[in-house]
């Protein structure tokens, strides 16, 4: 929810503000100390009403929230700037501003008491007479099953296997991807009706009432009603389980919210040992995972195309003959609901009411324009649940997603960027803030309401998506909270955008095709806008911003990662609040006035298309930008750090510094590598616009003690042929690393027994002629090895000395070594291999990869995978 979200942005300003080393800072402390612990207790009451639609309440609360961030900022803009005591009338306004502030978070959280025991209260009476309320459920919609064959033979195999003991099924996905049709299906089957002699159906719901399902399990009892009405919630748990002792039966736990709900229904179901068995469904993996086994776990996942299109022409066109063409417009329709059944089936309702072509047409034309229809409305009320079941601190980090367009890959690593800089999270006392950003990603993903699209090697997450049907909905609640707008090119070039911007916006979000030629983008009228965000999403060929200097004042996030523009503007235009800034560049050396930008943690600086490098320049200021964590461009310099004030020794710092990406090689000096010594992510280029001279500048990384993961690439390939460092031992890489990538660096072979030395290397990516020479002997031991790329090397013989060069070893990627004749034997006997993969290579070469498959079956070993692609 947006007051939650806003409470942690205000929480996380004052935070940052009192920890400054600002000596004129004392005066205030008490006012800003008051403040935060008055904010934290208005968020723990906030949290006490969860799942709760927006009230007046949560309006006053964001309003508050927002008013007294601006002040605090204010502030903090004047102490930075001067560095001095305020004067009088400025330190005796911002007094009298948090005493008044004080004032109105007390009323507001008393009021906030109050609405929550008076729900409690109705809750208390309401629950007396064993009602549930009427929700809606996806399979009222989608009642055919289709394209489920595969899911629904293994849970009938393991209804059936021969296991005397109680054994637990769980089916889990997102909101209407069919869970609950499959489990009808499954209740319905012959088969499963004899085998089973009891069978029950007991749907639990977020809001679950465990005497009304008692009761309802009991409506066969051969006790009266009446009588059952008298017992203790315990006496209906006893009834039940001696109704069970009986025969073998199937119970179905439909839509389970909760591990706290399973732990105690799980005891109404007597392990007979009679292979009974439990088969329920939810949503939530975590919830899944902890009822059963990995192995009993069945993960529901969105429909090929294929078995889309049939159950779009099982619910329009077996029912009704349509002509060719309208087969046509299905096909393009079915292909915007994603593979999402309750969508599917929605879409097919709305169009079977509709006879003529053009009325195909134009819902084919438009369907954000089903926002709007009946059917589509039950959909989204059916994903609302997911949304509403949300704790406060990941409901705004999952509307959020509304800012993109819909069905793209979103970066994970930009993703949990702009959470942290639009303070969404609940960050006091952490410092590692992009892990509490990833635990909450992958809690929306094992909720169901986030899609995994890319992994890397080692299997964390790249790149992830929404669908469009939850797209939908963060739009909803976003604008419900008005919190969100979006808008359109074409819109913004037909009347500008100052006529359609909503000045109480936080976010704002203007999305592009690439296709339009701009106005230019000028006007005062945006300069009082509350925007905190500024995205420009999609290719921005022809755009003149002015932005006069820039006319959103508050702005913490400015996305134009998209856009070409004069970054003087953005510097010059007092974005002192600017925590986020990606922008795209030519391919010229740009020296940058940065000295503003005192609160920025991420600076990207990605080149336009068609251009490989781009080339930014670093002056003195970046030493003081304390905030920083992630710097990007594809070539970086950085001059050396100055001297703390007042110690003629020590040099600056960049503490929070987490990742760097494009240092240039020359910049590799002991004076820089030890002022970004707490990175975690290093990149290094070498552009054509610098090279290092000293091939020993990689000497200095070992100054990086918690360096985790580092890649080096040469762009000036193919002109440059030669290595453009020197390993000289294994001194010269931290030992901290984990991951290794090269990338065009043409280094000897034997450079390997180096980099076989690094203890914790657990990714090693070797790309583009990252090695030369004909041969590769292995004689160094990589002890902890598990992914391995090998990818446009040209050698031939590949050989090692012995069997335990790579003994955790468990992924081998080869691509385009279309030289490559000769394999270690060593990996028919490896114990931890489980995937080879060959891309481009000869059919003799994946002939000895796919002959360690015999090796392994001797052994009576059958994880291993051998895949071949493009192999000629």
């Amino acid at each position: 929810m947006a007051a939650y979200a806003a409470l942690n942005s205000v929480m996380g300003t004052i935070e940052q503000l009192l920890t400054s080393n600002l000596s004129c800072l004392q005066g205030h402390k008490q006012h800003l100390k008051l403040l935060y612990e008055k904010f934290g207790s208005l968020q723990e009451s906030l949290e006490n009403i969860d799942g709760e639609p927006t009230t007046d309440l949560q309006v006053k609360v964001k309003g508050v929230a927002y008013e007294a961030e601006d002040e605090v900022e204010s502030l903090a803009k004047q102490f930075a700037e001067k560095n001095e005591v305020l004067p009088f009338e400025s330190s005796e306004r911002f007094g009298k501003f948090c005493q008044q502030a004080t004032q109105e978070i007390d009323y507001v959280k008393a009021q906030l008491i109050k609405q929550k025991e008076n729900k409690n209260l109705q809750a208390g009476n309401s629950s007396t007479d064993g009602s549930s309320s009427l929700r809606p459920h996806a399979s009222i919609l989608e009642d055919d099953m289709v394209g489920r064959t595969i899911e629904r033979d293994r849970i009938i195999n393991k209804l059936k296997r021969r296991s005397n003991k109680l054994e637990v099924i769980s089916v889990v996905g997102m909101a209407g991807i069919g869970k609950s049709t499959l489990a009808k299906d499954i209740f319905q089957d012959t088969f499963i009706k004899q085998y089973f002699h009891i069978r029950k159906w007991i749907t639990v719901s977020e809001n679950c009432n465990f005497r009304k399902m008692l009761l309802d399990l009991l409506q066969d009892a051969t006790a009266k009603k009446e009588e059952l009405n008298k017992k203790t919630d315990g006496d209906l748990a006893g009834i039940f389980q001696n109704s069970l002792k009986v025969e073998r039966y199937l119970i179905i736990v439909d839509d389970i919210w909760s591990k706290e709900a399973w732990n105690r229904m799980i005891h109404w179901f007597p392990d007979c040992e009679n292979n009974s068995r439990l088969v329920l469904t939810s949503r939530d993996q975590p919830v899944a995972d902890h009822a059963t086994s990995p192995e009993d776990v069945i993960r529901m996942h969105l429909l090929e195309p294929d078995k889309s299109w049939d159950l779009f022409h099982q619910k329009v066109f077996a029912k009704r003959d349509y002509p060719v063409e309208f087969k046509e417009i299905g096909r393009e329709v079915v292909k915007e609901c994603k593979g999402l059944p309750l969508m599917i089936t929605a879409v097919a309702g709305i169009l079977s009411s509709k006879s003529t072509l053009d009325e195909w047409k134009k819902v084919a034309k438009n369907m954000s324009s089903l926002v709007n229809n009946d059917d589509y409305q039950r959909c989204l009320e059916v994903v609302d649940l997911s949304y509403n079941h949300l704790p406060s601190h990941m409901k705004a980090c999952f509307l959020n997603f509304g800012v993109f367009p819909k069905a793209i890959e979103i970066s994970v690593k930009k993703l949990i960027r702009l959470w942290v800089a639009k303070g969404l999270l609940k960050l006091k006392g952490v410092k590692e803030w992009e892990k509490v950003a990833a635990k909450v990603l992958l809690d929306l993903i094992g909720k169901n309401l986030v899609i995994i699209d890319k992994q890397s090697l080692d299997g964390n997450i790249k790149t992830c998506r929404i669908h469009d049907l939850f797209h939908d909905l963060c739009l909803r609640e976003a604008e419900r909270e008005n919190l969100l707008y979006v808008t359109s090119d074409a819109t913004i070039s037909a009347s500008g955008i100052q006529r359609n911007l909503p000045k109480d916006r936080r976010w704002v979000s203007i999305h592009s095709s690439g296709s339009v030629s701009y106005p230019s983008m000028r006007s005062a009228d945006l300069t009082h806008s509350k925007a905190h965000s500024l995205y420009f999403m999609g290719r921005f060929f022809w755009f003149e911003i002015d932005l006069e200097p820039f006319l959103f004042k508050r702005l913490r996030v400015l996305d134009l990662e998209g856009m070409m523009v004069d970054l003087f503007h953005i510097f010059k235009g007092g974005l002192y609040r600017l925590r986020y800034l990606a922008v795209m560049t030519g391919d010229w050396s740009e020296i940058l006035p940065i000295s503003n930008l005192w609160n920025i943690q991420t600076l990207i600086f990605s080149p336009r298309p068609g251009i490989s490098n781009n080339y930014i320049s670093y002056q003195k200021e970046i030493w003081q930008m304390s905030q920083l964590r992630y710097l990007y461009a594809r070539g970086i310099s950085l001059c050396s750090p100055g001297l703390i004030s007042g110690n003629e020794v020590e040099r600056l710092v960049l503490g929070n510094l987490l990742t760097v990406s494009g240092l240039s090689p020359s910049c590799c000096t002991k004076e820089v590598i030890e002022g970004i010594k707490k990175v975690k992510k290093l990149a290094i280029r070498s552009t054509r616009h610098d090279f290092s001279k000293d091939p020993e500048w990689i000497d200095n990384l070992k100054y990086l003690d918690e360096l985790e993961a580092l890649s080096i690439a040469d762009n000036n390939y193919p002109s440059r042929t030669c290595p453009f460092f020197r390993l000289t031992s294994q001194d010269s890489l931290p030992p901290s690393l984990k991951k290794l990538k090269l990338t065009t660096t043409h280094l000897p072979w034997e450079y390997m027994a180096i980099i076989g030395k690094l203890p914790n290397l657990e990714v090693l990516q070797l790309k583009k002629c990252a090695f030369k020479g004909n041969e590769w002997k292995v004689t160094e031991i990589f002890k902890n090895l598990k992914y391995f790329l090998l990818d446009q090397s040209y050698f031939q013989y590949w050989k090692s000395d012995s069997n335990d060069h790579f003994p955790n070893l468990e992924q081998l990627i080869i691509r385009d070594c279309s030289f490559l004749k000769e394999i270690p034997q060593e990996f028919n006997t490896s114990k931890t291999l489980e995937l080879i993969e060959v891309h481009g290579c000869t059919r003799r070469v994946v002939d000895l990869f796919k002959g360690i498959l015999d090796f392994q079956d001797l052994l009576g070993r059958d994880k291993l995978k051998v895949n071949d692609f493009n192999t000629f």
